[in-house]
């Protein structure tokens, strides 16, 4: 049994519900489709590791959303950034099949976000981070 899913549906459901964030961006998306504009949300990466205790499965779930942005400048992602980090950081999440214990901004030292150029001249990514726990319901 894994909570990737799951996390992943509860992440986008949380972000797609919310009308400030989704007035800066034209979506959110797992597999991003062709000619999309910019800025929008993708998942990036999504790992687990085991967290179990002697009586109760758990997981601690990684999600790396980037940010894209084709704004010459880091303003836009940094809006973004920002916004994310108010929808996602410490909130209560429902889960499908899962109790949340925490979903938080990965701490430091570790980066939790930022903004860099890529290769085209035009493009920004932002990266955001976070970090959520859960366990199986009692």
């Amino acid at each position: 049994m894994s909570a990737i899913w799951p996390v992943q549906q509860a992440i986008y459901a949380r972000l797609t519900s919310d009308a400030q964030l989704m007035a800066l961006i034209d979506g959110v998306y797992d597999e991003v489709p062709e000619a999309r504009d910019r800025p929008y949300i993708a998942f990036a990466e999504i790992t687990e590791k085991d967290d179990s205790t002697h009586d109760r499965r758990g997981f601690e779930v990684m999600v790396t959303l980037n940010i894209w942005s084709a704004y010459r400048g880091f303003g836009q992602i940094g809006q973004v950034l920002a916004e994310v980090d108010r929808v996602l950081h410490r909130v209560q999440l429902d889960v499908d099949g899962w109790h949340l214990i925490s979903i938080a901004r990965q701490p430091a030292p570790m980066q939790s976000a930022g903004v860099r150029r890529v290769a085209a001249p035009d493009i920004r990514q932002g990266q955001a981070r976070f970090r959520v726990w859960v366990t199986e319901p009692q």
